[in-house]
């Protein structure tokens, strides 16, 4: 199980399609790279549910010290375990939990998970921005009371949704019989693959809504290194002109269509809810 310390980031990827005598073409490379930032541990998909658990307990204890009560390690690590069995039955390829105190001293945590969907037939060269918009539009149907937009990531552009949701989490994870409600804040960035068919699925959970703006610039740093090439560790930015899109900043091309979502640009203002 990867873990990341204060003051630094962990590249992880996505698996990318296996070459097939279909199509000799594909390759094991990696769907995309993305970093951490720091506070982040990643969870290990294939370990045993009780062992990993137990590292989860055994690298919260000493990342956090004095910085977070028994109580607060032992519900990171149990919200943690809820999250990561729910998001590998849905079908993630990564997931990560965070535990960190917020500029007023409080402490805030959160879940982060990755679905990558790719569909058995489908163009190679996909129409990423096409693909984006009609995201949007569906999402907007779906959830008329959430915030959707289309933003722009150096990677490519990507549909945005940010929603509260009410879920009852099982009691006994907590020791109690009955369900214990929760109101949660998510936003899902939907970023259509340059690889081929598909898009990577980032969907981000806190019941911390007092600093979602906290949340929000630290999501838009995590975004804006999403590439196709492994990160250099403390290098310049190295990806291409195909994957860094346009400038922050600067306009995509064209405006939304009649009734669609607004488009906005990656900085912190333009996923703010």
């Amino acid at each position: 199980m990867a873990t990341t310390d204060p003051g630094h980031t962990a590249a992880v990827s996505t698996a990318g399609p296996t070459a097939t005598a279909a199509d000799p073409a594909a390759t094991d490379v990696p769907d995309l790279w993305f970093e951490l930032p720091p506070g982040f541990t990643q969870f290990d998909l294939l370990e045993d549910p009780e062992e990993r658990m137990l590292r989860m307990a055994e690298a919260v204890d000493p990342l956090f010290a004095d910085a977070a009560t028994p109580l607060q390690k032992f519900s990171l690590v149990i919200s943690g375990e809820y999250a990561l069995q729910t998001a590998i039955a849905a079908g993630a390829e990564h997931v990560s939990a965070c535990l960190l105190r917020m500029p007023d001293g409080e402490l805030s945590q959160g879940t982060l998970s990755v679905l990558v969907e790719r569909p058995d037939t489908g163009p190679r060269d996909q129409d990423r921005r096409g693909s984006a918009r009609r995201t949007a539009l569906q999402w907007r149907e779906q959830h008329p009371d959430a915030e959707v937009a289309l933003i722009m990531l150096p990677y490519g552009p990507s549909a945005l949704c940010i929603q509260d949701r009410e879920l009852e989490l099982p009691g006994v994870l907590f020791g109690l019989d009955d369900p214990v409600p929760a109101t949660i804040r998510q936003v899902q960035f939907c970023v259509p693959l340059s690889t081929g068919p598909g898009s990577a699925l980032f969907l981000f959970m806190t019941e911390d809504r007092e600093h979602w703006t906290e949340y929000l610039d630290l999501l838009g740093t995590l975004m804006q290194s999403v590439s196709t090439q492994e990160p250099a560790d403390d290098g310049p930015d190295d990806r291409g002109p195909d994957d860094r899109g346009p400038a922050d900043g600067a306009p995509t091309d064209g405006g939304p269509a009649d009734g669609g979502p607004a488009e906005k640009n990656p900085s912190g203002e333009g996923v703010a809810a």
